[in-house]
């Protein structure tokens, strides 16, 4: 491998960073607005991020007329989910604009799940009411059912003349004068480093699954959003709230189990076949992702579990219910040789989530001026624990108020000169950058996962500081190492922004608990910690939530 690779330069109005649904509907909607828009993804671009592996569930305030639902319940929903720290105008603004989302993505093509010739919708866990609609995943992978978003969404982008380039990761956001100037990304296809000059990105990249060891994220999913915002001098809020999916299936296959099968009636059972949720909420399996993530930790902990799980119970359920609502998943279970109306389902907590993120005001701005965020790469609507089915809403409503918003950053801007910036160069090394990985991972997992403590953040800002070191005698020679080289470092600095958060909150609330501080503290903490990259050095600072 040659020790310096070529650069090739480009410019484009508008640069969006991350290719799931956020990604591509902000794409299409500044595309629609006459701009000259590009997609640049580290994966392949419609099959990549953890759109692809969603449940494809969408809570979308629902007005019909056999409906329940209003502004004020599901606005309530929300916050009670979040602890009342959510940011107010980000969660007025998604309400809003929810209802119109059906027909917007009817318009992209998206086809939604029907059950006699009616949008089928179900109650997920810690909604008032039934809101949860999904699309019609029937024609793909129950794995990757979340195609059923992204190929249309592709098909629309590609139909509409936007430029995509896969397998590109972005390494570093340039800024000239404060501003966005562009951004400089490596290219596994052509071995080459691509230097793009813009007046404006999006910042549609996804949260941070995948420094954790136990995640059901996609592998591609690392705090590259976090880190390539806050190394270019963007503000970022409540980190510290990562959420884990409680009914993860590890064995005989690895698989997220339906949350809203709680809806329908179904329970869990410890391995002692005790039904146990009632213990920890009075609301029992309908109890938010939160409560029941850290119910199930406790029980295994205490010795009550089975190889680390506990069972999901839908024995009970009526056979109709499962055959219509759920055949999908019982085809899947059947190859494991498990029929959840004989079988108990073993299930487990994994990192799913991340609340925190990129501060964004309603225009989708962030704090350097042409930098726009949206998805998962953002925070504060959910506050310190997301209501399930607001993530994928969040992407269509926020991607496009970011496309929209796009067009007018534009107008303001001008193509910049970007600054220069040289890559790692290629060279040996001593060390492995698969087990320097693997150990961050491990670290995450064991020091900063559903429970945390100030000497489990110490822990792990000890062992990062070691990686950290370390990777500086690993030995690069190929593009893919290069690559690596630089989701490890973006990996590394997402962990170490979670850890000085989780120190700094010293209460429980939400995902965020501290068996040391086992209470929620409203007084002191009833707010929202923002995070800033100050010449290098990281200051917090708290801001208190609304009255």
């Amino acid at each position: 491998m040659q020790q310096t690779l070529p650069k090739n330069k480009m410019k484009t109005d508008v640069l969006v960073i991350g290719a799931g649904a956020a990604g591509m509907t902000a794409a299409l909607e500044a595309k629609s607005r006459g701009l000259d828009v590009t997609i640049i993804s580290k994966s392949k671009v419609g099959r990549s991020g953890n759109t692809i592996i969603s449940g494809t569930g969408m809570a979308i305030l629902d007005q019909g007329t056999d409906s329940r639902d209003s502004p004020q319940a599901f606005k309530q929903d929300t916050l009670r989910s979040g602890k009342e720290i959510n940011d107010h105008t980000l969660v007025d603004l998604y309400l809003k604009r929810s209802p119109g989302l059906i027909d917007r993505l009817i318009d992209y093509g998206v086809a939604l799940r029907k059950m006699n010739d009616c949008w089928l919708k179900k109650q997920a866990p810690g909604h008032s009411v039934a809101r949860s609609f999904s699309a019609d995943f029937s024609n793909y992978p129950y794995m990757t059912r979340g195609l059923s978003l992204t190929l249309p969404l592709l098909k629309s982008a590609e139909q509409s003349g936007i430029r995509i380039i896969d397998f590109a990761p972005v390494v570093k956001l340039l800024i000239s004068d404060g501003c966005i100037a562009g951004a400089v990304a490596v290219s596994k296809k052509t071995n080459a480093i691509l230097i793009i000059r813009t007046p404006v990105v999006i910042l549609a990249s996804g949260g941070c699954g995948g420094i954790y060891a136990r995640s059901n994220n996609t592998g591609d999913i690392t705090g590259d959003s976090y880190s390539l915002a806050y190394n270019a001098g963007a503000l970022l809020r409540d980190l510290e709230f990562v959420q884990f999916y409680p009914s993860m299936m590890f064995s005989p296959l690895k698989v997220t189990i339906s949350s809203p099968l709680f809806g329908e009636g179904a329970i869990l059972r410890n391995a002692h076949d005790e039904r146990f949720m009632h213990k920890y909420d009075q609301a029992g399996e309908m109890a938010t992702r939160d409560i029941m993530s850290r119910a199930i930790f406790n029980e295994v902990k205490e010795g009550r579990g089975q190889q680390g799980c506990i069972f999901m119970d839908c024995r009970r359920l009526p056979e109709q219910i499962l055959t219509e609502k759920y055949a999908e998943i019982l085809r899947l279970l059947a190859k494991a040789k498990l029929d959840p109306l004989k079988d108990l389902i073993p299930i487990s907590p994994a990192v799913h989530f991340s609340m925190g993120g990129v501060a964004i005001n309603s225009s989708t701005e962030t704090s350097v001026p042409g930098l726009l965020a949206c998805g998962e790469a953002v925070g504060g609507l959910h506050g310190a624990n997301r209501l399930a089915g607001n993530a994928l809403p969040e992407t269509f409503v926020f991607g496009m108020i970011a496309g929209q918003h796009a067009a007018d950053t534009f107008k303001r801007g001008a193509y910049p000169e970007t600054t220069a910036f040289d890559v790692q160069p290629f060279g040996p090394g001593n060390l492995s950058l698969v087990e320097l990985r693997r150990e961050l991972r491990k670290t995450t997992w064991n020091y900063l996962s559903i429970i945390k403590t100030r000497e489990s953040g110490q822990k792990a800002l000890q062992a990062i500081d070691r990686i950290a070191l370390s990777i500086e005698d690993v030995g690069l020679e190929t593009i893919y190492d290069l690559v690596s080289f630089y989701e490890l470092k973006s990996m590394m600095t997402t962990a170490r922004l979670i850890v000085h958060g989780s120190l700094t909150r010293k209460e429980s609330r939400g995902s965020h608990f501290r068996s040391d501080y086992p209470e929620t503290d409203d007084e002191n903490y009833k707010g929202s910690f923002f995070y800033k990259n100050e010449k290098d050095r990281l200051e917090l600072e708290f801001r208190s939530a609304p009255a």
